[in-house]
């Protein structure tokens, strides 16, 4: 199955320079903060490379090289310089109105309104164009990441019996189906997913040529895909052994044993051709014995839960790492770290760990501190650190910031 999805990432601003104490924000910064017209300059090869760099300068110049350089902002933009559908004769040429509002459809997260002032070849053949664009506020900042997700859903589960005691193989196996939400719908509760009715490619095969170019101004363009992978739910319980002392013709008390769910997740970059992540894990069960046999449907719904809410937080910190912008210390030797995390992500999760992700040397991730939310907006949250194992080793750009259970 393949729908074409909308993460809707909250971008942050690069990395700050690491201060004794925290910034306080000043006439230019509260500025920035706004919603704001800004004019920007591109010069390139193709048309559509020069508008790209355009944009991308006039977001620049409002919002800082940073945030206008930040992997989301730029992925939406390689879309615009680079989709291929769209080079139809007069589609891409700078007048055309069909341009206009695919453009738009692309960049809205981050450019509420563009217009080009002017466009031109200079003597060396290049193009030069001149954009003035309306720049969202930061906070209201989005870029959005067009995401093809393919996903066989987790849909079925397996249940083993096993005889308190016994041989150590299960008598009794049973089979059956589950039916909730799919992945879609666990993305879509970080607030940062549109689900899109046209998929990314889409080539119009039937119509007027004025039909098809409506169609692809109307389209949103991939620039991301993500492959997901279930295999079957499988679960277990234990039949207590006789109890001797108390017999009973009756049924014996039956418990949940335990339960797991193996998946495997593929994120590609399509507009750079590299695979970002390519895993497959194991998603194991929460106190299995506080479940009874007689609730087995609960037992696989909240294993189910967890499952896809793992894989929800995978795919999303994969597409948008959360790293640390800076670190200071505070008042009473406190330390704290900035982070690129938007607080409507940030708030849906309640311990955080400071860290850095597997390298070369070690592929485990290294636990740094614990931290705790204590303020932020729409592009970076604020953490309080607490455990501080080695304050030297967290470094912008580098460590991260993750939410755990």
């Amino acid at each position: 199955m393949k729908t074409t999805i909308l993460l809707a990432f909250a971008l942050v601003s690069g990395v700050a320079a690491q201060d004794p104490k925290p910034a306080v924000p000043s006439a230019e910064r509260a500025e920035q903060d706004k919603e704001q017209w800004s004019e920007g300059f591109g010069r390139a090869t193709t048309y559509r490379a020069a508008m790209g760099q355009a944009l991308e300068d006039a977001v620049a110049k409002a919002k800082g090289v940073e945030i206008a350089r930040g992997p989301s902002i730029r992925s939406r933009l390689a879309v615009v310089t680079e989709h291929k559908d769209g080079d139809q004769k007069g589609f891409f040429d700078g007048t055309s109105e069909l341009e206009r509002e695919w453009v738009q459809q692309q960049i809205g997260g981050f450019v509420r309104k563009y217009e080009i002032k002017k466009k031109a070849k200079a003597d060396d053949r290049m193009w030069e164009v001149t954009v003035r664009a309306l720049v969202a506020s930061v906070e209201q900042l989005e870029s959005e990441l067009v995401i093809e997700l393919i996903d066989n859903d987790l849909r079925k589960w397996e249940l083993e019996r096993y005889e308190e005691g016994g041989p150590g193989r299960a008598f009794n196996r049973r089979k059956g189906t589950f039916r909730g939400p799919k992945i879609g719908e666990y993305l879509r509760r970080s607030g940062a997913v549109k689900v899109v009715s046209t998929g990314p490619g889409v080539k119009v095969t039937s119509g007027s040529a004025r039909t098809q170019r409506e169609k692809l101004g109307q389209q949103l363009v991939a620039s991301h895909r993500v492959v997901i992978n279930w295999q079957p739910l499988v679960v277990s319980s234990m039949v207590e052994k006789p109890n001797i002392a108390r017999p009973s013709s009756g049924p014996r008390p039956e418990y949940m044993k335990g339960g797991t769910v193996q998946v495997a997740v593929r994120v590609e970059n399509l507009i750079e051709r590299t695979v970002m992540l390519d895993e497959t894990f194991d998603v194991p069960a929460d106190k299995p014995g506080q479940y009874s046999a007689a609730r087995l449907d609960a037992f696989v719904t909240a294993l189910v839960d967890k499952a896809k809410a793992e894989v929800a937080k995978k795919i999303f910190f994969t597409l948008r790492q959360p790293l640390v912008l800076r670190k200071w210390v505070g008042d009473g030797g406190k330390w704290f770290v900035e982070a690129r995390m938007s607080r409507r992500v940030a708030a849906g999760f309640k311990k955080f760990s400071v860290g850095n992700n597997g390298s070369l040397a070690s592929p485990d991730w290294q636990n740094l501190a614990s931290a705790k939310l204590v303020g932020g907006n729409g592009t970076r949250c604020t953490f309080e650190l607490a455990d501080v194992t080695d304050a030297g080793s967290i470094q912008s750009a580098v460590s991260e910031v993750r939410p755990i259970h």
